[in-house]
């Protein structure tokens, strides 16, 4: 069983209204060398789980891209809900991300 020992941070708008809410989650530590889908997952997992939901919403996606340098994940889809699909935008981050050398002191 892996881990869920980093703090990652996800940013979910509403397409429709632009309503956001920013989600805090844990995961393993090496969530961000795998595919962005994959990251995805693991914060929707996280969001299923963790929410006072009636019905655990599901998801479909329509793309997702990682930014390996910018350490970012950003993904388009929809959630699949009870009164219909809701359209999203989703980013997601480690919450500390490293600096890179070129701008340290």
């Amino acid at each position: 069983m892996a881990v869920m020992d980093t703090s990652f941070r996800a940013t979910l708008m509403a397409a429709d209204t632009g309503a956001s809410q920013v989600y805090d989650f844990r995961a393993e530590a090496g969530l961000f060398r795998k595919p962005a889908k994959h990251i995805v997952r693991a914060f929707m997992d996280h969001m299923a789980s963790d929410s006072n939901w009636t019905r655990a919403p599901s998801y479909k996606l329509d793309s997702a891209s990682k930014k390996a340098k910018k350490q970012v994940v950003m993904a388009t889809g929809s959630l699949l809900l009870e009164k219909g699909e809701l359209p999203f935008l989703l980013m997601i981050s480690p919450e500390v991300r490293p600096v890179p050398a070129r701008d340290r002191g």
